[in-house]
């Protein structure tokens, strides 16, 4: 999985879920593959509903925000249509979580997302949603690239790591891929 920070993508704007400057924030860090970004949070007290619990809308923010990014990282500018969240148990204040979104159906304007929200601990399913997004206009697709300088760079580095990725996990599942690194590591060490 590639970094989205790590390969330039800046963070630095107010977006409630991965924006650096909102001081209220998520602060969210994606890895992304293909089709399929994840992130991990950890509730904090000013994110809470009941005493002790992550809010549902923080919950649903995290979901809606990593599906986003399953496709938003292929450079597509999407806007939520619909959202659908099915709560399974209360997440718990402080307890490490993995949100995961991926692409289950694309269209010509509209892509479909399935997203889930894990315990990190034991991999606990804590909540689980399905998205519609709806590719934005081009011209509004044009005004963000220049409110957010540098994206076009950004996705193309996200694309390399991807593809890059995608091609050692190709290599690697070829019959006999073993048996050469393996053949490469004793001539390395002889």
């Amino acid at each position: 999985m590639a970094n989205l920070r790590e390969v330039g993508v800046s963070f630095e704007h107010w977006c409630f879920a991965c924006g650096r400057q909102n001081p209220t924030g998520l602060h969210l860090d994606f890895d992304v593959a293909k089709d399929r970004a994840t992130a991990r949070y950890t509730g904090l007290p000013r994110h809470q509903g009941y005493d002790g619990y992550l809010h549902g809308g923080v919950v649903t923010a995290l979901l809606d925000e990593t599906m986003g990014w399953a496709f938003f990282q292929r450079g597509i500018w999407g806007v939520t249509a619909r959202l659908t969240v099915t709560f399974r148990s209360p997440v718990v204040l402080g307890d490490e979580l993995l949100v995961s979104g991926w692409i289950a159906r694309e269209r010509s304007r509209a892509i479909e997302t399935k997203g889930r929200l894990e315990r990190g601990r034991d991999g606990v399913v804590l909540a689980e949603a399905d998205g519609l997004f709806l590719r934005m206009p081009e011209e509004r697709q044009a005004e963000l690239e220049r409110r957010y300088a540098g994206t076009a760079d950004a996705f193309a580095r996200i694309r390399e790591a991807i593809e890059l990725e995608e091609s050692e996990r190709s290599d690697a599942a070829r019959p006999g891929a073993e048996r050469e690194g393996q053949a490469q590591v004793k001539v390395a060490v002889s």
